[in-house]
């Protein structure tokens, strides 16, 4: 039996790589007021107030898409996502030092 067919949003997919993934939030009319859910705006191609909450992050092979949805997210919707995923997963913007640059003789 085939689940319910969702729009999710792609937040990675890397063709090239060695498991033909991506890694998707899925969209949903449920919101519980957790700091993990990010309130999307109204879009004509989702019928009701629609959440994504970024708990329900999952792997889903290319060949299951089965078709794009009708538009974007625009930046600050994205941004929203990229914050409650951190708070989640409990990363915190670090500076990564850069490599030594090493001298070597001729």
């Amino acid at each position: 039996m085939a689940g319910k067919l969702r729009y999710a949003l792609v937040l990675a997919a890397q063709t090239d790589a060695r498991l033909a993934l991506a890694s998707v939030v899925l969209i949903t009319k449920q919101f519980e007021d957790t700091p993990y859910e990010v309130t999307l705006p109204r879009v004509p191609w989702l019928q009701e107030q629609s959440y994504i909450n970024v708990q329900s992050i999952q792997p889903v092979k290319f060949t299951e898409f089965l078709r794009k949805a009708p538009g974007k997210f625009d930046a600050h919707v994205i941004k929203g996502v990229e914050a409650a995923l951190k708070r989640w997963l409990k990363l915190q913007a670090t500076k990564i030092p850069a490599p030594e640059k090493r001298v070597t003789k001729q």
